[in-house]
């Protein structure tokens, strides 16, 4: 299999991206942070799926609604984070959705996570989604009306 497509993620802390597409909200919660009192590094993973997911149903696609008629899946097949800063309980957050790579049926999306106040950049994440058929699991092409919304996602920065 060939090696996934990865964003430069040093040019994704840059900042904000300019435009970004879909953006939302969250505040870090107690149950979110370890025993060194920042959040736990696998909620980061939580944060930008949640996003995602918003994302779908901000575009006409809620997943519990895909996944009943499963008409697709798009289970990840590639994950990674960078971070840089720690994030502590009560930090208010701005997920964004910065930019999004379709090749074939895999689209690989860049996540930033930025403290709100600041927006200053505590982390990005990469998640590659490999669409396919419910039944087998095999790859099919991504859904022509999410396709649109992927590839109107803005460019990657740097």
């Amino acid at each position: 299999m060939a090696e996934p497509f990865r964003f430069d993620a040093r040019a994704l802390r840059q900042g904000p991206v300019p435009k970004p597409a879909f953006r939302s909200r969250r505040e870090v919660r107690f149950h979110e942070i370890d025993a060194a009192g920042i959040v736990f590094f696998a909620r980061v993973l939580d944060y930008v799926h949640d996003h995602y997911t918003d994302f779908l149903a901000s575009v006409g696609s809620p997943l519990p609604e895909v996944l009943a008629a499963r008409s697709w899946a798009a289970p990840i097949g590639h994950v990674e984070v960078d971070y840089f800063e720690p994030l502590r309980f009560g930090d208010e957050l701005t997920l964004i959705l910065a930019a999004a790579h379709v090749e074939g049926s895999r689209v690989t999306l860049a996540h930033q996570v930025l403290r709100h106040a600041s927006s200053r950049v505590a982390a990005v994440a990469q998640t590659a989604h490999v669409f396919v058929s419910p039944e087998g699991f095999r790859p099919i092409p991504v859904p022509p009306a999410l396709l649109a919304r992927f590839q109107a996602l803005p460019p990657a920065p740097g």
